[in-house]
């Protein structure tokens, strides 16, 4: 019996240990062109001050890739920031799911034109994430960012239809991933600035 109590005892000891470990585990941050995506790289964060162009879905869309990259090529995962990803756009769209990447811990919309079937993603990093305490305006903008996303979330789950909204950020060029929800050029928006629903 006593065998058995030192063996139980042990057990809590380890159980006790691996939660403590998990929660000293450092948060994992996304990695593949993270500073072009969350606007951390050199001039990134000088776009908060840029007004909006405006625009439309479809015109955004009609940019077409430097070159198609590959989310398993570490080099492309290196790549800087591209012209094309150096302002800030603002239009109308649908939203038509929103979730948490599992990975990143990105808020991630799909976004459908008003005028088209084409879609694409927005996202909108985690402002927890530890890049950020260099970068206290852009946490605060994800924080509020964060709480667009939120509301939108709320809104999708209670009328469960597309929800209406005006989407302000970056477009970036991601590896193409259509199972996502994302358009075959791999073109979205990341990150999201800022996302005003609109009432019809």
């Amino acid at each position: 019996m006593q065998g058995r109590k030192i063996v139980f005892v042990m057990f809590l000891w380890i159980g006790a240990g691996i939660s403590v470990f998990a929660q000293q585990k450092p948060y994992q941050c996304g990695n593949w062109r993270w500073d072009v995506k969350t606007l951390t790289d050199k001039g990134g964060a000088a776009l908060l001050k840029e007004a909006p162009m405006q625009t439309l879905f479809d015109r955004v869309l009609s940019e077409q890739p430097p070159k198609v990259l590959k989310a398993s090529d570490m080099e492309d995962g290196k790549l800087p920031r591209y012209p094309s990803e150096n302002g800030v756009v603002q239009f109308t769209a649908y939203v038509t799911s929103a979730t948490i990447s599992s990975d990143d811990h990105d808020y991630r919309l799909v976004l459908k034109s008003p005028e088209s079937e084409s879609v694409m993603l927005g996202e909108s990093p985690d402002p927890s994430c530890p890049t950020f305490n260099a970068f206290p305006q852009l946490r605060t903008t994800f924080i509020q960012a964060g709480k667009d996303i939120s509301n939108i979330m709320e809104l999708l789950k209670s009328n469960n239809k597309p929800v209406k909204v005006s989407v302000t950020g970056v477009p970036f060029w991601d590896a193409p991933d259509p199972q996502k929800g994302g358009n075959p050029g791999g073109l979205e928006i990341h990150p999201l600035l800022k996302v005003s629903v609109i009432s019809d």
